[in-house]
């Protein structure tokens, strides 16, 4: 059984202190059982610069490139986005994209999110769109983040039904309220490690939201990893549909080099 986490948030945090070095990462990495994992820097979430904190992840996890990928926070509205992005297209330790729009303060449906999705396309980079990046309920008081607008978000995604989207740190509840809309587009894919699952919760999911597009990223090692590992390997999925959700989906949908 591949496992792949889709979701680390590693680097230097702001405001705790979270084991983040390469070798934090292996001992989570044998911990967790991965075989490979997609992290998202700190320093790209909150840099002034992204692209100038990616490339410091990237040097400081180079020796662990065999298994761990970075999937950049790009904010939209930054200069020189096209070339951002081509750069991103052209490295194998990148495989994807990331908005989070409720902290980087954008509308979904702006030009500069467009311009994105084209270029993001054409690099064959899929996007994934945070609901968050903190539990609302522990969220750093110096961290204004807001929630997403979900009419722009259904918008976005049925006007970009050709683009492989992965909705990551939205909560269950919020994920099934829009079942009926991401049901129909078959281009979008839910993440759900974050989203505080039950047991109960992954006994209904293949009622609401095919299996083969879940994927499972946790949050690690800021959140911890286990609760909704433990959550899935309590439902009563079949052994096929758990190993769908804890890697093999995410090796079909993102380029893993």
């Amino acid at each position: 059984m591949a496992v792949v986490d889709t979701t680390l948030l590693v680097g230097p945090c702001p405001f705790r202190e979270v084991p983040t070095g390469v070798e934090d990462l292996e001992r989570l990495r044998e911990r967790a059982g991965l075989d490979g994992a997609i992290a998202t820097g700190f320093r790209s979430l909150f840099y002034f610069d992204p692209i100038d904190g990616l490339q410091r992840d990237l040097e400081e996890y180079a020796t662990a490139s065999d298994w761990l990928k970075f999937c950049p926070s790009i904010n939209p509205e930054f200069p020189k986005l096209e070339e951002q992005i081509e750069q991103a297209g052209g490295d194998e330790r990148l495989v994807g994209l990331r908005l989070v729009p409720g902290l980087h303060r954008y509308s979904l449906l702006s030009d500069r999110v467009g311009a994105t999705i084209t270029v993001a396309n054409q690099n064959r980079l899929p996007i994934t769109i945070n609901g968050r990046i903190f539990d609302d309920r522990v969220a750093p008081r110096s961290v204004n983040q807001v929630p997403v607008n979900v009419d722009e978000l259904l918008q976005l995604l049925r006007r970009e039904s050709d683009t492989t989207f992965v909705l990551s740190m939205f909560y269950f509840g919020e994920l099934k309220g829009l079942r009926e809309e991401l049901g129909m587009l078959p281009n979008v894919y839910l993440d759900l490690g974050c989203s505080k699952p039950t047991s109960a919760s992954f006994d209904e999911l293949p009622s609401w939201f095919p299996v083969d597009r879940v994927v499972f990223g946790t949050g690690a090692p800021y959140y911890y990893w286990g609760g909704s590992r433990l959550a899935l390997e309590g439902s009563t999925l079949s052994d096929e549909e758990k190993s769908a959700i804890l890697g093999n989906n995410a090796m079909e949908v993102f380029p893993w080099g």
